[in-house]
């Protein structure tokens, strides 16, 4: 007697497994690229799962991966905790492929030079789905203010939305490494009494400009936003 293979519900399967390791490898690439760091508790499953959208049961199960290979720890009564990096290779953003650290400057004149046409097309091509997703993403953002890990994770998302938005995969590609370089500055900066306050009125001034479908207002507040992550950078690294 032949088995019958149920096509759909292994289609559904494999779906559902290929978005859990996405989820897996995206808070895993959070690890590496110092925007979480040892000892730092993710957020809450419902909170993970909103940022991400994705459902809880993905997000639990990507966390499950994540313990088994012992980069989080998993405790009963209380949040998820990034323990190390076993079983992933080690990056240093801050370095390039040659091994030259990319200085301060160096990052910002590249977000600046390929960030801001960026948005000027992900502004003219983003769909009514993509501007509803920014909104979702700044709206949540309003109750981080108290909360920089969990906003840090959110703003990597916002400014993702914009790449992608640009239709240029590439782009996007580079501009998600651009904004990795730097991180370990930007905690320490994020950390600071009104400072993620400051970066969530920069995301409503950007996320007008898409509302409203101005390009140029949504690139001159992406500059005044890169102009202000980059001088508190600089206040921070020479502090």
């Amino acid at each position: 007697m032949g088995i019958t293979l149920d096509l759909n519900n292994l289609k559904a399967g494999l779906s559902k497994r290929t978005i859990r390791e996405q989820v897996s490898q995206r808070i895993a690439a959070m690890v590496q690229s110092g925007l979480l760091r040892e000892g730092d508790e993710l957020p809450s499953e419902r909170e993970l799962a909103a940022t991400l959208e994705v459902s809880r049961e993905t997000v639990r199960g990507a966390i499950q991966m994540l313990a088994a290979i012992g980069m989080v720890e998993i405790s009963q009564g209380s949040r998820t905790r990034v323990i190390g990096t076993i079983g992933f290779p080690s990056a240093d953003r801050a370095m390039g492929e040659a091994g030259t650290r990319r200085s301060a400057h160096q990052v910002y004149e590249a977000r600046r030079l390929v960030e801001l046409p960026t948005v000027r097309l992900a502004v003219e091509r983003i769909d009514d789905a993509g501007i509803q997703r920014m909104k979702r993403l700044v709206d949540a953002q309003r109750e981080m203010t108290n909360d920089p890990v969990r906003f840090q994770i959110s703003d990597a998302e916002f400014h993702d939305v914009i790449y992608r938005a640009g239709g240029n995969p590439l782009l996007a590609e580079f501009l998600h490494e651009m904004y990795s370089f730097g991180l370990e500055f930007r905690r320490r900066v994020l950390v600071a009494k009104g400072a993620v306050s400051l970066s969530v009125q920069d995301h409503i001034q950007i996320l007008d400009g898409f509302e409203r479908r101005d390009a140029a207002a949504a690139v001159d507040a992406m500059e005044n936003h890169l102009n202000r992550i980059h001088r508190t950078t600089l206040e921070v690294m020479h502090a």
